[in-house]
C-alpha cells in the first residue's frame, strides 16, 4: 500500500523542483523509499518457500539501507552544500553498503541487534543538523527530526516485540510499519516544504 501512494503521490514532489538536479534528489528519496515498501510488501504478502523466504528476508532488510541512503540523497541535496554533503552522503552510502553486507551473513541475530545499525546510520547526521535546518528551514528542519523519531520509535518497538495491542491483529511488527509509513510520510513533507 505505502508503495503505491507514493508512487502516486511522487508527482507533487517532482513538480515543485525548479532544477534537475532537485528532481535527481526527489528521484533518490521515491526510488530509495519505493524500493523498500515494495520489497516489504512482496516479502510479507508472498507465501514463499522456506529457503526463498530467507533470500526475501535479506531483501527486505536490506532495503531499509535504500530508502534510508535515498532520504539522506534527497534531504542532504536539498538543503546542504560543499564538502559537508560530501562527506555526510560518503558516510551515509558506507554504512549503508556495510549493513546490507552483514544482512547477507547475520541474518538471525536478535531482533534488537539486527535494529541497531539501522539507527545509526539513521541517525548518521546529527552532527549536521544545524546545517540541515539553516538550508531547509524550521518547517522542514522539524519534519525531518519528526520523522526520524517516527522511524526510530518504529524500531524500537521491533526490537522490543512490544507492544501487543492485539497480537493477531496489530501488533510490535505492525506497528513498526505503521511508524515506517508515518517517517516516511514526515519526510515526504519535508521535502516538499523546502522544494517550495
Amino acid at each position: 500500500m505505502g508503495a503505491v501512494v507514493l508512487v502516486a503521490t511522487s508527482p507533487l514532489l517532482f513538480i515543485r523542483a525548479h532544477t534537475w538536479s532537485q528532481v535527481a534528489w526527489v528521484l533518490c528519496y521515491v526510488v530509495g523509499v519505493d524500493a523498500m515498501m515494495l520489497t516489504s510488501a512482496l516479502f510479507h504478502r508472498i507465501q514463499w518457500s522456506p529457503p526463498r523466504r530467507r533470500a526475501w528476508r535479506r531483501a527486505d532488510h536490506s532495503a531499509i539501507f535504500l530508502a534510508i541512503t535515498g532520504s539522506y540523497l534527497a534531504i542532504a541535496g536539498l538543503t546542504m552544500h560543499g564538502t559537508i554533503r560530501v562527506v555526510l552522503l560518503a558516510v551515509i552510502g558506507g554504512g549503508a553498503l556495510v549493513g546490507i553486507g552483514v544482512r547477507q551473513f547475520a541474518l538471525d541475530t536478535p531482533k534488537w541487534v539486527n535494529t541497531l545499525p539501522y539507527l545509526v546510520v539513521g541517525w548518521a547526521a546529527v552532527g549536521v543538523l544545524p546545517q540541515i535546518y539553516r538550508g531547509g528551514g524550521l518547517t522542514c528542519f522539524v519534519l525531518i527530526v519528526l520523522g526520524g523519531l517516527a522511524y526510530s520509535l518504529g524500531a524500537v518497538f521491533y526490537a522490543l516485540k512490544r507492544p501487543q495491542l492485539s497480537p493477531r491483529v496489530f501488533g510490535y511488527h505492525e506497528l513498526f510499519h505503521a511508524m515506517t509509513l508515518v517517517g516516511a510520510g514526515l519526510h515526504f513533507a519535508a521535502l516538499a516544504v523546502v522544494l517550495h
